[in-house]
């Protein structure tokens, strides 16, 4: 390590220091409650900070980092600096490509924004329930575990996917000639899903099972886990299964498969048509929840709204948000997340790796 390199890490840790202080980066630290192992990633570690590299503005500077930006002083009543949490990487770059974000965030709504890193999506998720941060965008998965662990989230706007979708479905998938036509005909079926914690190739589909009044443990002949979504799939195609649980934007050619999804995957790989049919879909589920928390006021929150919103059309000259969400945003509401949040009791395990919103969900 370079004498300049030693130098500017010393700097930044004084900084450091200096904001925990002084309550910038969000005063003490709450710890969540600890369930099983796994659920936060760390135990009782506290979740790892690091400020975002640049000038950070406070309050009584009375303008933003960006020059010639006034704040609003009515918004800055209401509160004094909005933290954004986010997993980040620096060493691959990512304050760099997060930056605009920050940016076009402090510009719209005239406020200070200070974006804090984690590791990790699990960490994040324990940041926003604790109260370190104030808003974050968080996976389906994280969002509704952490709701049913504090009750304490607003889920405000969804990233659009390429394919100009908001979401996605669960769905469960027979050979064209099964005689099954309906969840209730699964009694006795061979079941074949996704990993044991995957959303919508598991957990959405046995819920959906269990609200048609099935037990997988008493109803089902057989329940078996597997890499992915497509690995269940071909499980079907060989005669293994009956049924197989993966997940579908039920958007674009249905010979293709749709534009994403399990059926894509076997479009894609085989290049014909899936020999499969859909049994049964969830209602849409939204793809990454950029959420809240409560504590954060209303009209912070509506102008989170606004504001993103405006990328959806591609217009409004806010094309610097895209380099969180390229395709835009639409709004939703804890409602739209239901099929997911009936997977969580509050005690599950935690997802765990790096947050990609608009990737296929797991």
């Amino acid at each position: 390590m370079t004498a300049g390199v030693r130098l500017l890490a010393l700097s930044l840790a004084l900084i450091v220091l200096f904001m925990l202080a002084a309550g910038v980066a969000g005063g003490a630290r709450a710890q969540a409650p600890d369930a099983e192992a796994g659920d936060f990633g760390g135990g009782d570690e506290p979740a790892a900070h690091v400020p975002w590299t640049g000038e950070v503005a406070t309050p009584d500077e009375g303008t933003s980092s960006l020059a010639g930006t006034p704040f609003d002083p009515a918004r800055l009543a209401l509160l004094p600096q909005l933290r954004v949490g986010l997993v980040l990487d620096p060493a691959a770059g990512d304050f760099d490509r997060a930056a605009p974000f920050r940016e076009a965030l402090e510009r719209g709504l005239r406020l200070p924004v200070l974006l804090v890193a984690y590791r990790d999506l699990s960490r994040l998720q324990r940041a926003l329930v604790a109260g370190e941060v104030d808003y974050a965008p968080l996976s389906a998965s994280a969002y509704a575990q952490a709701q049913r662990m504090c009750g304490c989230l607003v889920p405000l706007l969804s990233p659009r996917a390429g394919d100009g979708s908001a979401g996605w479905h669960a769905v469960a998938l027979v050979a064209r000639d099964s005689p099954l036509q309906r969840l209730a005909d699964l009694a006795g079926a061979r079941v074949a899903t996704g990993p044991l914690q995957s959303t919508g190739a598991r957990r959405v589909p046995l819920a959906a099972l269990a609200a048609e009044g099935l037990d997988a443990e008493r109803d089902l002949a057989a329940l078996v886990a597997h890499a992915d979504p497509l690995a269940a799939a071909d499980a079907v195609r060989r005669g293994d299964a009956d049924v197989s649980f993966g997940w579908s934007s039920l958007r674009g050619d249905v010979a293709e498969g749709y534009s994403r999804g399990t059926l894509r995957d076997i479009f894609e790989r085989d290049g014909a048509a899936a020999s499969l049919r859909i049994l049964w879909a969830s209602p849409p589920i939204p793809n990454a929840a950029h959420a809240a928390r409560d504590t954060l006021p209303e009209p912070i929150r509506a102008a989170i709204v606004e504001l993103l919103s405006e990328t959806a059309e591609g217009e409004g000259g806010f094309e610097a948000a895209r380099a969180i969400s390229p395709f835009g945003f639409v709004p939703v509401e804890a409602q739209d997340y239901a099929p997911v949040l009936a997977t969580f009791d509050g005690q599950d395990g935690a997802p765990a790796g790096r947050l990609r919103p608009l990737s296929p969900p797991r």
